[in-house]
């Protein structure tokens, strides 16, 4: 058997011996769908905790983005602060940038368990942002 033949057995053995089975491997990712469209969101209520991939698709005829916030137990709903007169300022967890009609897209967050958001701030022809003309959603991560 040659030298080098040898080394990569040995190397492959120490790789196999290095795995232990009895380490459970990470769960798969959980995957969400969302579907936006002339001023809305389209997506579950209630996403599961830990890694979870959002599979974004724009149905609608405008430009449409997804910015996911975390939102505090004690605030409003997300549609009264969208309104009110007084900010709230909420960390942004994710920003999908602009996608035009039909685009698709995907992304991976880390979600604990809390209340969350889903805001498209693309400026209509009027330059109102789409939130304010109701394309926003909550969600909970349990």
């Amino acid at each position: 058997m040659s030298r080098v033949r040898k080394w990569a057995i040995v190397a492959l053995g120490a790789l196999v011996g290095g795995c232990t089975p009895e380490a459970p491997l990470p769960r798969a990712p959980g995957s969400v769908t969302i579907t936006m469209d002339e001023f809305r969101f389209v997506a579950p209520d209630s996403f599961p905790a830990g890694r979870v991939v959002l599979r974004t698709r724009n149905a609608g005829e405008l430009k449409h983005d997804l910015v996911v916030i975390e939102i505090a137990e004690e605030l409003p709903p997300l549609g009264e602060q969208l309104q009110s007169e007084t900010r709230h300022a909420t960390p942004t967890l994710a920003v999908l940038p602009t996608q035009k009609a039909g685009e698709e897209a995907a992304f991976a967050l880390d979600l604990e368990p809390g209340r969350y958001g889903m805001v498209c701030f693309v400026p209509d022809d009027e330059g109102v942002p789409h939130a304010l003309r109701g394309m926003h959603a909550e969600f909970t991560v349990d």
